[in-house]
């Protein structure tokens, strides 16, 4: 029995003004699957996810999920495609509390009790964020703030999850914990993960 193929990309370029980032990018993720781009700092993994999730237009070649073209998409309508991106950096909302935080994850979805149950399935994976849930999600810890990135991805309920650098700027001890928890949700929730990562040795066992 073959494999579905979620995600496909074929021969994508993609650059910021005259400077190309990508080229000839093809690769393709079956669903369940943990999938992993290694490379240097500067190699366009990066750019690789932006132009998945609508947030850079490729020039050439296209991205196709679950069968569909999503090529240059709104990021907005990708997200309700059920495909999300946890940024490199975190990108957590400072000013609000990791609560609303996770509540800006769900902000697609119109099924409340469903969201209320994916609510409390985050604070099982990361019971230091229901510690915090009413803390302004600016004044927790790099590791902290990361488990509340892939957490708020969580609560759009995505079939398919890209992770940039997840390990970024965290201890061995706080890497290994996210990723055994990355395969978890991988395993309990069928979703499939696109990982990109320069700790090639975490990225691959967890692949």
């Amino acid at each position: 029995m073959t494999a579905e193929v979620i995600l496909k990309l074929s021969n994508v370029e993609s650059a910021y003004g005259p400077i190309k980032a990508i080229r000839g990018v093809s690769l393709r993720v079956e669903r369940g699957q943990i999938a992993t781009v290694l490379g240097s700092n500067g190699a366009g993994k990066t750019t690789i996810l932006k132009t998945i999730s609508g947030i850079i237009d490729p020039r050439k070649g296209t991205v196709e999920f679950k069968g569909m073209n999503i090529t240059a998409q709104d990021p907005a309508y990708i997200v309700q495609r059920g495909l999300v991106h946890v940024p490199e950096g975190r990108e957590v909302f400072p000013l609000l509390s990791v609560h609303d935080n996770l509540l800006m994850g769900a902000y697609t979805r119109r099924d409340r009790d469903a969201v209320l149950r994916d609510l409390e399935t985050v604070y099982h994976y990361f019971p230091i964020l229901k510690e915090r849930e009413r803390q302004e999600a600016g004044l927790l810890s790099g590791g902290q703030q990361q488990m509340l990135a892939i957490s708020r991805a969580l609560m759009a309920a995505p079939e398919l999850m890209l992770l940039d650098e997840p390990s970024l700027g965290l201890s061995p001890k706080l890497t290994k914990e996210i990723f055994e928890i990355v395969v978890r949700i991988n395993r309990e929730r069928g979703t499939t993960m696109l990982l990109v990562e320069q700790n090639a040795n975490m990225a691959l066992n967890a692949a």
